[in-house]
């Protein structure tokens, strides 16, 4: 098991209600998306009326508990857990139910939720080893006939993102693309030779943040873009499967791919989705 991750860099502007807007948070349609399994949990009596949200999402904990389901909120970071909760609209009900602790290690009853929900969450692991163990513990605390919804990076068959960081660029201030594109294709692309391991999966964002760093002070990248995308600045190793061996690795825990949905029209929904999966 890798050591835990600190998000405490980055709680104060991750949970800034104007940087609440996609792809750092679920789009009014992937919202539709989570919706619907929230609906499908509270129109079956056999399964239990609880959701584990693994992390401190606020939009999914109030779309949960304006359904009438416990929301449980899971995360490392008490800051977080603090900075998300002030941000709900139903922060306090009786069905907002807050625990710190380590996805990898927190036990709850085998059976105990009807619905997981990871909103970027299984990306922000460390390993494959975290990814495996976070699902295997997901699908024992999930009842029969629950689902697992993640909103996920991953690499897809059909897209391979910028690799030309003055092209990226230079599309942007053209009008070709939305800062939210600029960003990810930075994030996730143009330095993804550098910055990923395809055999272990894990994508190092210090390498990557660095090197916009040297794009900012070769003069490429104006002083506001680059003051906005350190908003979001961190150091942590993602885990960035390709989609088929994501896929894969949920469904060797007792899972069945539902569906997938792919919002649109930014770039980055190709490539940052949502995939849902029965058990």
């Amino acid at each position: 098991m890798s050591q835990p991750q600190s998000w405490t860099p980055i709680a104060d502007n991750r949970a800034r209600p104007g940087n609440r807007v996609p792809p750092f948070a679920p789009s009014s349609a992937e919202l539709g998306v989570y919706a619907k399994y929230v609906g499908r949990v509270r129109e079956n009596p056999s399964l239990p009326p609880r959701a584990l949200i693994l992390g401190s999402t606020p939009e999914l904990r109030d779309l949960t508990i304006s359904a009438g389901l416990e929301a449980h909120a899971l995360d490392i970071s008490p800051e977080m857990l603090v900075k998300f909760s002030a941000l709900m609209e139903h922060a306090g009900s009786e069905l907002d139910k807050r625990h710190l602790g380590d996805w990898r290690a927190t036990e709850f009853p085998a059976g105990y939720f009807g619905l997981v929900f990871g909103d970027g969450s299984l990306m922000s692991l460390a390993s494959r080893e975290d990814n495996e163990t976070v699902v295997g513990r997901c699908a024992r605390s999930l009842s029969p006939g629950g689902y697992l919804v993640a909103r996920n990076s991953c690499f897809v068959s059909d897209y391979d993102g910028y690799r030309d960081a003055s092209a990226l660029v230079g599309d942007y201030r053209a009008g070709k693309l939305t800062w939210n594109d600029l960003f990810m294709e930075l994030r996730f692309f143009v330095f993804k030779d550098q910055a990923y391991n395809p055999a272990n999966f894990q994508y190092d964002a210090g390498v990557t943040f660095r090197r916009i760093d040297e794009l900012q002070a070769a003069g490429l990248l104006p002083d506001g873009e680059y003051k906005r995308i350190n908003e979001f600045r961190n150091s942590i190793i993602n885990t960035v499967y390709p989609e088929a061996e994501f896929v894969s690795m949920v469904g060797r825990h007792g899972f069945r791919l539902e569906e997938t949905f792919h919002d649109g029209p930014e770039l980055f929904f190709r490539h940052f989705f949502m995939l849902a999966f029965a058990r």
